[in-house]
């Protein structure tokens, strides 16, 4: 009796091992292969007669009747993400996780055929919907702040979220209010505008930082503009603490050069790319930052009906909805 307990302790370690590793994956053949049965009728399909062919193939001829009905709901996450596949009536065709990375998405919905998709705006939303873009796919990507009850729900998961954008996409569009990303290239070009703000934020830290120490010991650092801080107070730091403090404003003055590097960038692409910020830059107080950030931030000013929208999509008036 006591082996047998040993034996069935042993067991259930074991099985508590298995379920701790984290979701398993399956292949997109054969979460492509179930999808396909299930349109069929005809049971569980073979992974291999499972079409994988590129673009072109897939726009001309794909397997499974009506696949443009297809419905797709996906939550991303940051490592993993959940999926759930409607079909035509919306019965749950596949439920799964899938890894958040180029590969794998993009080989999950290589394998799909074409259908709706819809995802929630985030971090990874931009990047997700070009892969699954390139395949063939319809891509609606949800403002959750807007769309009614997403606060409310007192049940909430990954799988839960992922079956209602799925349903919500099928017979409801517009209650995604689904938004537009900038185009890829535009999102590079605003890295390095990104990239610039966080390095001055870092710098006002650093400043900010050796200000309060040093007054804490009674004295206080000169006046002076941020790109000649490093030059104008390494001799009036006290002695007491100045191999503590010399760290900082020798960081400083490192973080000055790269933002000057940034400065010199931001000119070149506005004068070489974006020609037209020069217009703005005819505005007083209106320079190279400014007026880079305000041309991709609004990318394609077609999309306004008018000038008066403009200011209520960037925030400076009121929300209007």
């Amino acid at each position: 009796m006591k082996k047998h307990s040993k034996s069935c302790q042993r067991s259930e370690a074991t099985l508590k091992r298995t379920k701790s590793r984290g979701p398993v994956q399956r292949e997109a053949k054969e979460v492509m292969a179930e999808v396909l049965g299930k349109l069929t009728g005809r049971g569980a399909l073979d992974v291999g007669a499972v079409s994988v062919s590129g673009k072109k193939d897939r726009r001309e001829n794909t397997v499974g009747p009506n696949r443009d009905r297809l419905t797709v709901g996906v939550d991303l996450g940051d490592r993993w993400s959940q999926y759930c596949i409607l079909g035509l009536e919306g019965e749950t065709l596949a439920e799964g996780q899938l890894r958040t990375t180029q590969e794998d998405i993009g080989e999950f919905f290589q394998a799909l055929t074409a259908a709706r998709v819809v995802i929630e705006v985030g971090t990874h939303s931009a990047w997700v919907q070009d892969v699954i873009t390139e395949w063939g796919h319809e891509v609606l990507v949800a403002n959750p702040r807007l769309m009614e009850g997403s606060k409310r729900r007192k049940r909430k998961s990954d799988r839960i979220d992922a079956n209602k954008l799925a349903r919500l996409g099928r017979v409801d569009p517009q209650s995604l209010y689904p938004i537009r990303h900038r185009s890829r290239e535009v999102r590079q070009d605003l890295v390095v505008l990104r990239a610039r703000d966080a390095l001055v934020s870092v710098r006002t830290e650093l400043i900010n930082t050796a200000r309060g120490l040093v007054k804490s010991m009674g004295t206080r650092l000169p006046r002076c503009s941020s790109p000649s801080f490093a030059q104008k107070v390494k001799d009036a730091i006290p002695i007491e603490v100045r191999e503590a403090l010399l760290p900082l404003v020798q960081l400083v003055e490192t973080v000055n050069d790269c933002i000057a590097r940034y400065d010199e960038n931001i000119e070149e692409l506005g004068r070489k790319k974006y020609g037209h910020t020069t217009l703005l830059r005819q505005v007083k107080g209106v320079g190279p930052i400014t007026s880079l950030s305000y041309v991709l931030t609004l990318e394609n000013p077609q999309r306004f009906a008018s000038s008066r929208e403009v200011g209520p999509y960037l925030g400076l008036v009121p929300k209007q909805e």
